[in-house]
């Protein structure tokens, strides 16, 4: 069995003398880093397909590499002289062929995020003879499925080019192998868009994969080398509530901090891991609380990102729907669950957050943000003082630990075996 991994850079390695970093988002850590490990502990041969000049949010960790018999083929992106388009499909197609002809043929090609490759893939199917097995994370579903969408108006230059190119991509969708979405959420929303699906496949939690693996306590993991501080530093003898993720205004980092400095939790300490642009982050009741060691805003490489799930002692979720995102199942959340962790989270309009949480955790810890909006002012401080009081609960230790073991047995099926597992017992059925 041959698979071929095509999408993002979701490890950072050296390739012929270039450095190529992480791109990090959800589905690069927590779905294509364990799905090719996974693979290669089954015995299956595995080539991965990623760009070699990666874009978003990157980290370059000097420790991380390819695991073990995975074949790399990247492919680029460039703009050749005097061509009007660029020739990444040309390079994707030898990346594809390569892999072939070192591997033996391709069986199945796993596309992580389906827009914009999917037709290209599936135009390609029938030539290489592989089969193609498509996850819709995000925006593939939400955005890029509607014509109307301004996003794709623009990409394509007019609404009537946007119908048609859209009608290609929706129509790769319908002529894939297998569909997987990331949360029920996000079939519905492509079910709206006249497109199918055929399993919900959440990113799995981080989770230790070797158990050989370093076991850390929090004094070990607050010096370790491997985990760059980038404000203030981490305090082992507090508890932790964590919020992960990339460093971006969509995850609305200085409502997490309003809320946390509002809650008037002493003993804990609000962390904040994540990579990308971190201007400005220090601003505001974040910069109060760093300064008064309340905070600390990390950066944690992907291959050891489980140990703070392990650690922590809650996780505080503000990422918010908006015109331009919506969290279709974040990994930070299942991976919190998962680990026994309360989440404070906000019950949204849109959105798969509250699919990896128990009924008890929404129950408890969950607050109604419905019908505000973050950008009026009067709204945001309602927003923020029922987060504040939703986060105070965590003072009650008892009701942590039944929060945080409903959130354990939920989220038990979210291992990378299970997920995985079930991925594969549906396309035996292809």
């Amino acid at each position: 069995m041959h698979i071929l991994v095509v999408g993002k850079s979701a490890f950072s390695r050296e390739y012929g003398g270039h450095q190529v970093p992480i791109t990090i988002a959800g589905h690069t850590s927590q779905l294509m880093r364990p799905l090719i490990r996974w693979a290669r502990a089954r015995g299956f041969a595995v080539s991965y397909a990623s760009p070699l000049e990666p874009a978003g949010c990157l980290m370059t960790d000097p420790l991380d590499a390819l695991p073990d018999g995975v074949l790399d083929v990247p492919f680029t992106d460039v703009q050749a002289a005097k061509a009007p388009l660029h020739i990444g499909y040309l390079s994707l197609e030898a990346a594809i062929r390569r892999a072939a002809e070192q591997q033996g043929p391709v069986d199945w090609v796993f596309l992580p995020y389906a827009f914009p490759l999917s037709p290209l893939l599936v135009s390609l199917r029938d030539r290489y003879g592989f089969k193609l097995a498509l996850f819709l994370r995000g925006g593939d579903g939400y955005q890029w499925l509607d014509p109307q969408w301004p996003g794709a108006v623009e990409a394509f230059g007019g609404p009537e080019q946007a119908r048609i190119a859209v009608g290609l991509y929706q129509r790769s969708l319908a002529e894939a192998d297998f569909v997987g979405v990331a949360s029920a959420w996000l079939g519905s929303v492509v079910e709206g868009f006249g497109g199918r699906w055929d399993a919900v496949v959440e990113s799995p939690a981080a989770m230790r994969l070797d158990p050989g693996e370093r076991v850390w306590d929090k004094a070990a993991f607050a010096a370790a080398p491997d985990i760059r501080t980038r404000y203030g530093r981490l305090d082992p003898t507090r508890n932790w509530v964590v919020s992960a993720g990339r460093i971006h205004p969509d995850k609305n980092l200085d409502l997490a901090a309003d809320i946390f400095a509002g809650a008037g939790l002493d003993d804990w300490q609000l962390v904040l891991a994540g990579a990308g642009d971190d201007e400005g982050v220090g601003d505001g009741s974040l910069g109060g609380l760093v300064g008064d060691g309340r905070a600390a805003v990390i950066e944690v490489p992907p291959r050891v990102i489980h140990a703070l799930f392990e650690l922590s002692d809650a996780y505080l979720q503000t990422s918010l729907p908006s015109a331009t995102f919506v969290d279709a199942r974040p990994s930070s959340v299942t991976s919190a669950a998962f680990h026994g962790k309360p989440v404070v989270v906000p019950i949204a309009s849109a959105g798969g957050v509250a699919e990896s949480l128990s009924p008890e955790n929404l129950e408890s810890y969950g607050f109604d943000v419905r019908e505000l909006r973050i950008t009026e002012p009067a709204e945001r401080a309602e927003l923020v003082a029922r987060g504040v009081r939703a986060l105070a609960r965590l003072r009650d230790t008892g009701l942590r630990e039944r929060v945080g073991a409903a959130n354990a047995q939920h989220a038990a099926e979210s291992s990378v075996d299970a997920v995985f597992d079930k991925v594969w017992a549906h396309l035996g059925e292809q």
